[in-house]
Parts: structure tokens; sequence; C-alpha cells
């Protein structure tokens, strides 16, 4: 079988979208399956996804019909899945690549505004180094712009706590160069778990910012590194508020009635005392590992308790393509029908 950067040069010499974004931008991109003869694998696919067979042989199973794939027959078209359970199963060993297309097309269209900036240019560089670009997805051009003019250096230290569970949010922050730990509290007690290594081109520090509340991770540095500051004022002005779309109680409910699709993001105990009839429970903690089961076509209006933690649901979905707008006032002031179970 071969390696991932193998995949990415097979898919690149075959597949004229890819070849203008970078490499480390594609490994994030596909994901791969390697296959041995007999072995299958079943995609359950709500958003849309293309499939790639990047060698060997597969059958494609769909309503009780197989289909042989090979290189050849997809690597220039791919298969593309729109919606339900789709299976391949291997003829000899064998390797799929998967890419979800939405994704690729921000990609595309990130790739050309970087390339209109000049290579040589201070903007670009910082652009090419973010590892995950999405939070400036739905941004003008120019507020990323301004975003970087505004940016202000930090050498932080080995050990030091950028901050901490329960503090005021001030500053948002990109890591320039260094690493630095996440700790967040369990979704049912207090205890901080090491949730992920924060590495060079990351950014952390949004969340409590776009609910105005407090922190509720804990930033540790591992070693001497470089950060960039953007001030809470600049974030409120360039990020947040172009990124997130609020509307009333009778709106919110007009949009239901018209088809949108509603979704809960509290604790599982807080939807069990009251809920909003229709919903969809995910809270906010697990949005992120579980935006792949929402529909990348619906209208999703997000509720919490008070609006607060809708807000920065809302502004995840927008950053994955999706279209989600936050409830004001959350159940809290809903006047319309709402659920107590017993």
């Amino acid at each position: 079988m071969g390696t991932m950067e193998e995949s990415v040069r097979v898919l690149r010499d075959h597949y004229p979208p890819l070849t203008g974004i970078p490499e480390a931008q594609l490994l994030r991109l596909i994901r791969t399956y390697e296959l041995d003869p007999g072995d299958s694998v079943t995609f359950c696919s709500e958003q849309e996804e293309c499939v790639f067979v990047l060698s060997g042989e597969v059958g494609q199973h769909n309503d009780g019909v197989e289909t042989l794939l090979n290189p050849q027959s997809t690597l220039t078209r791919p298969v593309c899945l729109t919606g339900g359970d789709v299976t391949f199963s291997a003829k000899n060993p064998s390797i799929l690549g998967r890419i979800n297309p939405a994704r690729l097309d921000f990609l595309l269209s990130w790739e050309s505004l970087r390339a209109d900036t000049g290579i040589d240019d201070p903007f670009q560089r910082w652009l090419s180094g973010l590892n995950n670009p999405l939070i400036f997805s739905q941004l003008p051009l120019e507020n990323a712009h301004e975003v970087f003019r505004r940016l202000k250096p930090y050498t932080a230290k080995a050990g030091e706590v950028i901050f901490d569970m329960r503090e005021d949010a001030k500053r948002f922050y990109f890591i320039e160069k260094g690493r630095a730990e996440l700790w967040r509290p369990g979704l049912y007690d207090d205890e901080l778990k090491l949730t992920k290594v924060l590495t060079t081109g990351d950014y952390f520090g949004e969340e409590a910012l776009v609910t105005g509340g407090q922190r509720n991770a804990r930033i540790r540095m591992i070693e001497d590194s470089s950060l960039l500051i953007l001030e809470k004022r600049d974030f409120d002005e360039l990020i947040n508020a172009p990124m997130i779309e609020r509307v009333s109680p009778k709106v919110a409910n007009a949009m239901l009635e018209d088809g949108a699709r509603l979704l809960d993001v509290r604790y599982e105990d807080e939807y069990e005392m009251e809920y909003i009839p229709g919903c969809t429970l995910v809270p906010l903690l697990e949005l992120r590992e579980r935006v792949s089961e929402l529909e990348s076509g619906s209208e999703y209006v997000v509720y919490c308790h008070s609006g607060k933690r809708s807000d920065v649901a809302a502004m995840i979905l927008r950053q994955h393509k999706l279209h989600a707008v936050s409830l004001t006032g959350g159940i809290r002031d809903w006047p319309y029908q709402i659920e107590y179970p017993e």
C-alpha cells in the first residue's frame, strides 16, 4: 500500500482542481482508506462527498447493483455521493480517497485570494502558514487583511498559562511558532483533560470571545513560543460581527415553518428538563466532531439557554459552509411551544 503523500501526488497528477492547493492543506482535506481483498467500507454521506480509487479495483454497491471501479474510471471523474449509504468492496489491495467538495471549494477560493496578494507579501506568508483558515471562510478579504495588520507579537515561555478556566476573554491568539496544550473539562464533570496539542499555524481563544463570557479551557505552552494576538475589540469588529447572524424568535419560528432545521447545543441534562419540539441535540462541546452529521443543504436555527452558546455554534457551522443562525434569547425567551419531559 502507498503512503498518504503518494496518494496526494496521484490525485494531483490526475485531478486538476487539486493542483493549486499546497500539499499540507491537501493532507488535511483528503481521507484515505486502505482495503485488503474482500474488505469493504460503507460511507454514510449526508453531505456531498467525492470518492476516488487511488489504486486497485473496488466494487461500488448501490441499491443491489455492483459497479467495478479503478483509478482510470475515477481519478478524473470521481464518484459523487449525495446521500444515503454506499458500500465499496475491494477486489484486490486498494486505496480509496474521499474529499468533501464544499471544503475543496473553499480551499480553492482561499488559494486564489492568497495568490492575489503577491508571493513576497507578509500577509500571504501568514495566510499560507495557517493550518485551518476556516475562520475566515465567511469574511471579506479586506477583513483578513485588517486582522493581520492589527496583530501584535508576544513571546510566551515554556510552561506559561496563556489563559485559564473562568477568566474573562480579552484576546484571540495565533501560534506563529511553537506548541501549546489545550485542556478542557469533561462534558459532565469539571476535571480538566488534555484534549489537543496546538502547533505552529493553529489559533485559539475564539469561543469565549464570541459568547462574551469566561474561558472554558486552559492553554499552557509546551515550549518557548511566538504568538500573535488580536484584541477583543478588533475580534468583535472584524470577525465576530460578520460571522454570526442572529434572529428573533418570530423570524426563527417562520424559518422552521418553512423547513429549517432546529439544533439544540445545550447539555443533555438541560435538554431533559425542557426543549423546543423538533430539535436535534448536539452539545456545543461535541459539535466540531459531529458537524459531518448535519446536512449541508439545510438551514439551521441554533439555540441554547440564552443565545450565547448558540452564537459559537452558528459561527462553527458557518465556518463549515453550513447556513446557520443563532436564536436570540435562546429557549429562555422562546414564546412558542416548549416540551417538558416527565
